[in-house]
């Protein structure tokens, strides 16, 4: 009795270790001056080929997936661990004890070796926040994301979901040391003002924000999407990506304020401000993550953040690849495309740059053919999704004709109020 005693209350002094994690900052809290002088040297022990591993083990009494990178050719490895409340991201050549699971390889290429260095040193662990695996991934992919916080079915989300209550909100959200840079908010086109005016990015949406009109973007990686809703608020306020290279590494949210053009109690129309909140995603078929990992990713976020979706703008370029058309229609389904909310949906066909206006035509119709694929010849014109393809140059600062008019159609799809229900996703289950 007395060693089962013995046992529970140390349990109870590791949950509370872990519960005081959660009211701290959301920061890594690094030692610089031991990374840097004692640790980065160790990183050219490392060979040019990296493996994203992990092993089984218990701390605090909790069943979790201890997540590391290894060098491929050697015992070399990097990984958030400790005990008793002394934990740091390190580098050493212990052998690993058990078996490796789900050895996957990946380059040691500069971004790499720079992400290394952005972590190493780190002490403010947290199984819920702040774990092994949220470094193992940022370090490979550059998202800060842990699936064991994200699968109903974990062991480890189970045990803490219900206690974090509003931290939840900060699973797989970036730490203070690692959030991106922002983009310079700078004016796009100085003589254009009929846009969403922007407040600023925020880490998560409150419950109060339910009653905003929420605007979700889903698109492969590199479609355009940051720039959409950079040309909706006529700001630079999304970093851009550079051809496949991801400018958007988590679910980033922006809010701003737009006069709508709707019905009041009396059926009458009238202009009505009201908050935006656009919702950028990480791009689908990255090429870290698979397809469901990036489900999985942005379906918690959103259930999180208690978010009801007004409209969702799916956004491609150029060849729209089985893989695209796959990934795309998990998301269709997740946001029920087919139970009628067809009309909350926009096919954005974007960076029609160097295209003829009949090459732009073919390239939504194909787009549309491809995704809604059950389209009938005699369906209701009110419930079929909005169709519109854009070019937006990115050095252009004096809009063309064209460019007016693309922005026109982007507005009109995107910032149409309508009476249908709007899109409602479970909150997740504690």
């Amino acid at each position: 009795k007395l060693i089962l005693l013995d046992s529970l209350l140390q349990e109870m002094a590791n949950y509370e270790a872990e519960k005081h994690s959660w009211g701290v900052t959301h920061r890594l809290n690094i030692n610089s001056q031991k990374s840097e002088e004692h640790l980065w040297p160790l990183l050219d022990k490392f060979s040019s080929t990296l493996l994203l591993c992990y092993t089984n083990r218990t701390l605090y009494g909790v069943e979790y997936e201890h997540w590391f990178v290894k060098d491929k050719l050697s015992d070399w490895k990097i990984e958030f661990s400790g005990s008793n409340g002394n934990f740091h991201v390190n580098v050493d050549c212990n052998p690993v004890g058990g078996e490796l699971w789900a050895p996957q390889e990946f380059a040691m290429t500069a971004e790499v070796k720079e992400r290394m260095k952005k972590v190493l040193g780190a002490t403010n662990y947290s199984l819920a926040l702040r774990n092994c695996e949220h470094v193992a991934r940022y370090i490979q992919a550059g998202v800060w994301v842990s699936f064991q916080m994200v699968k109903p079915d974990s062991f480890m989300r189970k045990k803490f979901i219900e206690g974090l209550a509003e931290k939840t909100k900060l699973i797989n959200k970036f730490p203070e040391e690692l959030r991106p840079p922002g983009e310079s908010f700078q004016t796009i086109y100085e003589d254009i003002t009929d846009n969403v005016h922007c407040g600023g990015p925020r880490d998560a949406l409150s419950e109060k924000d339910e009653k905003g009109y929420n605007i979700l973007l889903i698109g492969p990686t590199g479609a355009g999407k940051s720039s959409i809703i950079n040309h909706l608020f006529n700001q630079r306020v999304c970093r851009i990506g550079h051809g496949a290279k991801p400018g958007t590494r988590e679910v980033h949210f922006t809010q701003g304020e737009y006069w709508f053009y709707m019905k009041n109690k009396k059926g009458r129309m009238e202009n009505k401000m009201r908050n935006v909140n656009l919702i950028d995603t990480i791009g689908l078929c990255d090429n870290m993550l698979n397809p469901d990992e990036v489900k999985s990713f942005i379906e918690e976020s959103l259930k999180t953040n208690s978010l009801k979706i007004d409209k969702v703008l799916v956004v491609c370029y150029g060849r729209i690849t089985q893989e695209h058309q796959e990934a795309i229609k998990m998301f269709l389904k997740l946001l029920k495309f087919k139970n009628k909310y067809k009309k909350r949906f926009a096919f954005i066909y974007s960076k029609c740059d160097d295209l003829t206006e009949e090459e732009r035509k073919e390239g939504i119709e194909k787009m549309s053919e491809l995704l809604d694929d059950e389209l009938e010849e005699n369906e209701d014109e009110s419930n079929k999704p909005d169709e519109i393809a854009v070019a937006f140059p990115p050095d252009v600062t004096a809009p063309t004709i064209a460019i007016r008019q693309d922005l026109e159609n982007l507005r009109k799809v995107a910032l149409t109020d309508l009476d249908s229900k709007r899109i409602s996703l479970k909150k997740s289950c504690k």
